[in-house]
């Protein structure tokens, strides 16, 4: 369990550190700038001043700013000696105090679960105490992109879309806060923000159906959410003409085959959502779009529809499903790096060296077999670079750069010749995660979905 906390921890480091919008540093002008805003926000008494107890309520709430989140986090972590001595509360000028003594502005993550032990040590919660440790075991440290694992209903763009949100600062406590508790502290009253009604879940329906979501940590809230969202009301759940065979597989669960792209994000983020061909955009045009996901905390998912491929059909990784959704979960814009998920957290990804498409042209002799060979290996200087060969021409060139694939050449099957990408203990390829620049994203993906607005952006009657 310490090797898995420190996993998830790490992870939550590797994602913040990928969403800072460059305005926010964790030092002391950050602490000035926003004190204003949060004591507005959290000062519940009006004095002016934060206590630890406000800023733990305001570090698990649910209609703050990622940069917001981020101060909260600063405050709570240098509380101790950023404090006025005399009423052991934070103002700006205690700040300043500390910044003038020499105080170093400190900034991690370790103490996130200390703040989830403080937050549920309040009275009022002391019931529930068990039941939230059972549903998020790390707090909201519980909630990142890599703790999801798909498992046996075939809603992959359910789960992608919560761990694009999970990606995200605000994106953690809208999730957080689907769950409000009830007179029953085993039945959570589940609130998406696309439906005005909640839908009241047991933990017995999840702990008597082993065929529910998982998270890497056990925590039940994406099993949880997965029950609502298929209990949610017809009008935003709908079924999508199910066979017999679907709904005795699935049962009650049977809304969960084939989830609908835009009704989830429009269900869990209370967004509209727009439809983009990642391969009509230029590089640039994708790029605005990649840091609006960024700067927004917006919320999107994408797949390959064969019916909408290009005709160059290059593929730069094997094993990327078609019809099969996958998450944004963040992008590097200064390395030019988008970092997707496969939802069932395992991708066992394959760099492709070569793509190779087989042709058939119908001559007047008779059909003739010609194979389109493209460098796909993104290190290759000649990427892109495309070849036609004959059959012959494709056994001569793969025998000098790949005859490992001669044979699958030979059993009339074209192949993927690609290298695996690391597995080691900390790998992305263990947790679903795939690494790829802007150039690969399109070569890849040609079906893209992506929220108009971020968490608590959009207008409250959405429906």
């Amino acid at each position: 369990m310490d090797h898995l906390r420190t996993l998830l921890l790490t992870s939550l480091l590797f994602f913040t550190a990928q969403v800072f919008s460059g305005e926010f540093s964790p030092g002391y002008p950050s602490a000035y700038r926003y004190f204003p805003e949060l004591a507005g926000a959290l000062d519940k008494d009006s004095d002016g001043l934060l206590s630890h107890d406000e800023l733990i309520e305001g570090y698990h709430a649910p209609y703050l700013n990622k940069d917001l989140y981020q101060t909260i986090r600063l405050y709570l972590v240098n509380f101790e000696p950023w404090q006025n001595p005399v009423t052991a509360l934070l103002s700006r000028d205690s700040i300043e105090l500390a910044e003038l003594s020499g105080q170093v502005a400190k900034y991690h993550y370790e103490q996130d679960n200390g703040f989830w032990d403080t937050w549920l040590a309040r009275p009022e919660r002391q019931p529930f105490n068990n039941a939230y440790r059972q549903l998020f075991p790390h707090g909201l440290t519980s909630i990142t992109p890599d703790n999801l694992l798909q498992k046996y209903f075939p809603d992959c763009v359910l789960i992608a879309s919560l761990a694009s949100i999970a990606s995200s600062e605000t994106g953690k406590r809208l999730i957080f806060n689907y769950f409000h508790t009830t007179t029953d502290e085993r039945t959570f009253d589940i609130v998406f923000p696309g439906i005005d009604d909640g839908t009241l879940i047991q933990f017995r329906e999840v702990e008597r159906y082993s065929h529910f979501a998982e998270t890497r940590d056990g925590g039940v809230w994406l099993a949880m959410l997965e029950a609502a969202y298929a209990e949610s009301s017809k009008s935003f759940v709908k079924k999508y003409g199910q066979d017999d065979w679907t709904r005795f597989d699935y049962r009650k669960y049977s809304k969960l085959d084939g989830v609908d792209q835009v009704q989830a994000i429009d269900v869990l983020m209370g967004s509209y959502s727009d439809f983009i061909n990642p391969q009509l955009q230029s590089q640039e045009q994708l790029k605005e779009l990649l840091n609006s996901f960024v700067d927004n905390e917006k919320v999107a998912i994408f797949s390959v529809d064969p019916s909408l491929s290009t005709l160059l059909e290059l593929r730069p990784f094997a094993r990327i499903k078609s019809y099969h959704a996958y998450s944004l979960i963040s992008y590097d814009q200064e390395k030019d790096i988008v970092y997707i998920r496969d939802p069932h957290g395992c991708s066992a990804m394959l760099t492709n060296f070569y793509t190779i498409n087989q042709h058939i042209q119908p001559l007047s002799s008779g059909n003739s077999e010609i194979f389109e060979v493209i460098k796909s290996h993104p290190r290759d200087p000649d990427y892109k670079l495309a070849y036609g060969l004959t059959e012959p021409e494709l056994n001569q060139f793969l025998n000098q750069t790949a005859p490992q694939a001669l044979d699958i050449i030979a059993k009339g099957k074209i192949p993927y010749i690609s290298e695996p990408i690391s597995t080691s203990e900390r790998s992305p390829a263990r947790t679903g995660i795939i690494a790829m620049t802007v150039e690969q994203f399109i070569d890849t993906f040609n079906t893209l979905f992506i929220s108009q607005c971020g968490p608590y952006q959009c207008p409250t009657d959405n429906n």
